[in-house]
């Protein structure tokens, strides 16, 4: 289970609305989702973290986000799996920003070889849905086995969506 939180990837400032933005308040809809897979599956969990974290106000962190879309940018990431040839299966989740992905999840995907493996999308979103976010995953990683069945939630439902991700492990068969 890798996965991208904004909530594993911000420093807090005092001042954080848990109301506003119950994304960056850990454990944040991601990290809650991956929990969840993790509980279902047994696997491992790896959260993909960036050296330089971002702001916890959600303008800040949009204009940022937004840059490193624009640049093409590949934030530098803490670590790597270990031994990501023991997997055969990976789960990935991530937030839709600017109707795509965390550019650190590109890095994420550049940096581990994920062919051959399959490989189970989930998502939290707003409005954008899952946008273009497959086909951003895909592209960096076009060798990998990638689920048409992909679980996606709106970002305000994350936190109340146990069953239906839990479901949708079982129905995947873990």
């Amino acid at each position: 289970m890798a996965y991208f939180s904004w909530a594993d990837n911000a420093i807090l400032a005092d001042d954080v609305d848990a109301v506003t933005s119950p994304s960056v308040i850990p454990p944040g809809n991601v990290r809650q989702l991956a929990n969840w897979v993790q509980e279902e599956t047994g696997g491992d969990l790896f959260s993909i973290r960036v050296t330089d974290p971002y702001p916890s106000d959600w303008d800040d962190c949009l204009t940022r986000a937004n840059q490193e879309r624009g640049d093409n940018a590949r934030p530098e990431l803490v670590e790597n799996v270990n031994n990501l040839d023991q997997y055969d299966t990976v789960f990935l989740g991530y937030p839709n920003w600017w109707y795509g992905v965390p550019m650190a999840l590109l890095t994420f995907l550049e940096q581990n070889d994920l062919s051959g493996k399959d490989v189970y999308l989930f998502c939290s979103h707003g409005t954008g849905g899952l946008a273009r976010s497959v086909e951003l995953i895909t592209n960096a990683a076009p060798d990998a086995v990638i689920s048409d069945n992909i679980f996606d939630c709106y970002e305000e439902e994350a936190a109340s969506s146990q069953g239906d991700i839990q479901s949708w492990v079982s129905e995947l068969g873990y």
